[in-house]
């Protein structure tokens, strides 16, 4: 396992299978231990949910022709399914609301493509949480090392990094389950990055969460593949006609190697929780409108126009300034803003196609406009300091004007959410998927201890319920 910052001289698909087969909980650092917990707790909720949307729906049709019977479920459903299908169908579903974790290591969701495929096969293989939550740390790992490695680049020049990098941290997280060796673990990373793929073009569509659940489900099946013995390309990456030449311009962070264990990314720049289900760069904006509104005693009646102020990656991502769809308008921040004057909040009920059309919210959304300053576009510390903050001014009736600058959501690392606060979220998105509150607060509480579960499969089951 490479232990310090020095460039390897063995390939990267070997550096990152010595990590995986080394990966012992126990010698992970307690800090990183607790977020991976954090992690589970919030994308197993984000599934629940995601189970409800026209999209989860859709899914649930889909797997009783698509996929044969097996051990893991689709979550929140007495439906079993091969860990392929359930893979794909709970990764898909948990990223229907982008209600998601966000890292800014690759500006990518990592958890919801890793965890899917680690729970299909910890159920399939009828594993315990102990090694699920290895597994998970594993292949989150992995898959921030390498985008911190391969630079932003890959993301500005238009491929989505949560589908291209998803196969690889899936890859290894159901090849730790699945207690494959180094060789073995080498080769179902290397076929699954072979297999990597995802455009930004999908934003605003249903292609962006079915490019989750494509992702998850590349890195399990790639993982069966090489148990069976099949193989991949050792220089994958570097290689002539790799992923470095053609997804990234053989660009890659040259001065250091991939750091692995030195650095832990689930710690170190950390993760960013959601309070609102919509694109991370919408988050800024609508908390610090919120604010500002509570702040001052503003209603929407008092407001006249509101003007948010965004760094140059906030303006790429929410593109819809007019959204025609619900999904479009999840990349809004015309939207965004529009449901904090309208109702004072974003919840999951505001995601649908209804609330889209009431004049009321498209009236609130009229008086938002949203602009690249030239103190956000040509500072080259915003990247670090405030990749998705947000200024806010909101003018009045009276032509008063209140403002303030966000650098960082709540949820952002800097500005952490405190566990209870992502226990409540997990709790609305579970009574939103049809549970009981009793029901979400007894599993939460399972959840965020999840490496002392010795039965996987049963604790899923009651989820069934």
């Amino acid at each position: 396992m490479e232990r310090t910052g020095v460039v390897s001289s063995l390939s990267v698909i070997d550096q990152l299978a010595d990590f995986v087969c080394e990966l012992d909980l126990d010698r992970v650092p307690a800090a990183v231990v607790d977020e991976a917990r954090r992690c589970v707790l919030d994308t197993v909720g984000v599934i629940i949910a995601g189970q409800k949307s026209a999209l989860g729906k859709a899914a649930i049709e889909h797997s009783k022709q698509a996929y044969r019977d097996g051990h893991a479920h689709l979550l929140g459903t007495a439906i079993k399914l091969h860990p392929m299908g359930a893979a794909r169908l709970n990764a898909a579903s948990g990223h229907a609301y982008d209600f998601d974790d966000t890292s800014y290591t690759g500006i990518m969701h990592g958890s919801v493509v890793v965890l899917p495929a680690a729970l299909a096969m910890a159920e399939h293989q009828g594993a315990g949480g102990k090694l699920l939550l290895e597994a998970f740390i594993a292949g989150v790992e992995v898959e921030y090392a390498i985008a911190e490695w391969c630079t932003t680049h890959i993301y500005y020049k238009g491929w989505w990094t949560s589908s291209v990098y998803g196969p690889l941290g899936a890859a290894a997280a159901a090849a730790k389950i699945l207690g494959l060796d180094r060789h073995a673990t080498a080769h179902a990373m290397a076929i699954a990055v072979s297999q990597s793929s995802g455009m930004k073009a999908s934003f605003g569509s249903d292609a962006k969460p079915l490019g989750i659940g494509v992702a998850a489900s590349i890195g399990t099946e790639s993982v069966l593949l090489a148990a069976a013995g099949l193989t991949g390309p050792n220089k994958v990456f570097e290689g002539k006609n790799g992923f470095l030449s053609l997804f990234n311009d053989d660009q890659h962070a040259t001065h250091i190697g991939l750091q692995l264990s030195d650095k832990w990314r689930l710690h170190d720049p950390g993760i960013l929780f959601k309070s609102y289900p919509v694109c991370s760069a919408a988050q800024a904006g609508a908390e610090l409108a919120a604010k500002l509104m509570d702040r001052h005693q503003l209603s929407s009646t008092d407001i006249v126009n509101v003007v948010c102020e965004v760094p140059p990656l906030v303006n790429i991502s929410l593109v819809y300034h007019d959204p025609e769809s619900i999904r479009q308008a999840q990349f809004s921040m015309q939207y965004a803003i529009g449901c904090i004057l309208a109702y004072g909040d974003i919840k999951l009920e505001h995601l649908t196609e209804e609330v889209l059309a009431q004049p009321e919210l498209r009236q609130q959304m009229q008086k938002v406009t949203m602009r690249v300053p030239e103190y956000l576009e040509n500072d080259d510390t915003v990247h670090q300091r405030c990749p998705e903050g947000a200024g806010v001014t909101i003018t009045t009736r009276s032509r008063e004007q209140f403002g303030d600058f966000l650098d960082r959501p709540t949820g952002m690392p800097g500005n952490p959410v405190s566990t209870p606060a992502l226990v409540d979220k997990f709790r609305d998105c579970l009574i939103h998927g049809g549970k009981s509150d009793e029901l979400a607060k007894s599993i939460a509480d399972e959840l965020l201890v999840i490496d002392a579960c010795t039965d996987i499969r049963s604790l899923f089951d009651r989820l069934a319920k």
